[in-house]
This record gives C-alpha cells, sequence and structure tokens, in this order.
C-alpha cells in the first residue's frame, strides 16, 4: 500500500491479529468453526494423499491472499475515516465559532 508508513502497516497489522484470535474463538464464532472443522475432515478423509497435499497447498495460498487483502481494507478504511475526520474538521473551521452547536471558541 503505497504511501502508508511502515509503523502503521505494523501496528494494524497487529490489531488485525489480535482481532482475529478473539473473533476465533468467540462464542459467537465458535460453532461455525466447529461445523468448518467438522466438514473439513469429512472432505480430508476422502482425498488421497497427493490430493489432500494440493488441497492444502492451494488452502494456505487462498487465505494468505484473502488475509492481504482484508488488511489492505483495513488500513484503507482507516485511512478514509482519518480523512473524512480531517475534512469534517476542516469545514467545522469555516463556521463561525457563535453559529456552531456547541458554540465554544477552537483553541488555537
Amino acid at each position: 500500500m503505497d504511501g502508508v508508513p511502515p509503523w502503521l502497516k505494523a501496528a494494524i497489522s497487529k490489531r488485525i491479529d489480535i482481532l482475529g484470535q478473539r473473533m476465533h474463538v468467540h462464542p459467537r464464532h465458535r460453532e461455525a468453526w466447529k461445523q468448518a472443522g467438522e466438514l473439513f475432515d469429512k472432505l480430508r478423509e476422502s482425498f488421497s494423499d497427493e490430493q489432500h497435499r494440493q488441497f492444502v497447498e492451494w488452502e494456505e495460498c487462498m487465505s494468505l491472499q484473502e488475509s492481504k487483502e482484508k488488511e489492505e481494507l483495513y488500513v484503507r478504511g482507516f485511512l478514509d475515516g482519518f480523512q473524512m475526520y480531517a475534512s469534517l474538521d476542516e469545514l467545522i473551521d469555516q463556521i463561525p465559532a457563535d453559529e456552531r452547536f456547541n458554540k465554544e471558541e477552537p483553541p488555537h
């Protein structure tokens, strides 16, 4: 992601990892993960050793790509939110202080 500082990428990546771990064990998601595991076990039993190896290789590739895309969406959403905040802050500065909702003078 061009223009995103490495420290921000690292912070967001860590946050995504933490959230992912929490979601994986959260009761709301536990049943779905259990069902997915059971279905995978049935599928694996039907594979030959070579088919299993190929499937695992494919799954790792897909999982990595999906993770990269989700992380990029998260970063872009964060940056969009920050840009919106900055834009709204800029617009608020154009409204005279006595016409604002909170009617406070901005700090200078």
